[in-house]
């Protein structure tokens, strides 16, 4: 085994002499003359145009901060019935409305069920009556392909106005 290492020792030493006795002086040639020359071509630098100044002149507006600029929404649709706060919540009422995806359905005689995947991954069976998202919504109709839901949302000055909004099925 030693000769072997010995002889690969010997060979290549001997092929790294005979690379460095090389001369090599018309490749120094060129490489000083190739470009002797020439001079690199600069495009000049683009000219920067001064920029314009504006003036805001803010005294001459209403102050966004007054009393009298402050409007108040009043609802449409205002309710005197404030959500249940006092009723038990229903696990679907811990996600947002928009990150729950309606996956499918299940039927049985006349009970239809939404089947609702959560954002964790969770898969829960709803129908009309149950709650679910943050605005105190309830299922108000389960069809094959859409959830029906009304929800409940402070308006301002303890009022309460209903919206209704949907839950399409994702395929």
């Amino acid at each position: 085994m030693s000769i072997t290492r010995a002889s690969i020792v010997l060979l290549a030493s001997c092929l790294l002499i005979g690379c460095a006795e090389q001369k090599m002086e018309d490749l120094q040639r060129f490489v000083e003359n190739a470009h002797k020359g020439r001079k690199p071509r600069v495009e000049p630098l683009p000219r920067i145009k001064p920029h314009e100044t504006y003036t805001y002149t803010a005294t001459q507006l209403t102050d966004p901060f007054s009393k009298s600029n402050l409007v108040r929404n009043t609802p449409t649709q205002a309710t005197g019935n404030a959500p249940d706060l006092n009723r038990r919540k229903e696990p679907l009422e811990q996600y947002p409305l928009d990150s729950l995806r309606m996956v499918g359905t299940l039927s049985k005689d006349e009970t239809s069920w939404a089947v609702i995947r959560a954002p964790d991954g969770t898969v829960h069976r709803a129908q009309s009556g149950n709650y679910l998202g943050k605005n105190y919504g309830k299922i108000i109709k389960v069809t094959s392909n859409k959830l029906f839901i009304t929800e409940i949302v402070s308006g301002g000055n303890e009022n309460w106005i209903e919206r209704e909004t949907s839950i399409a099925i994702v395929k």
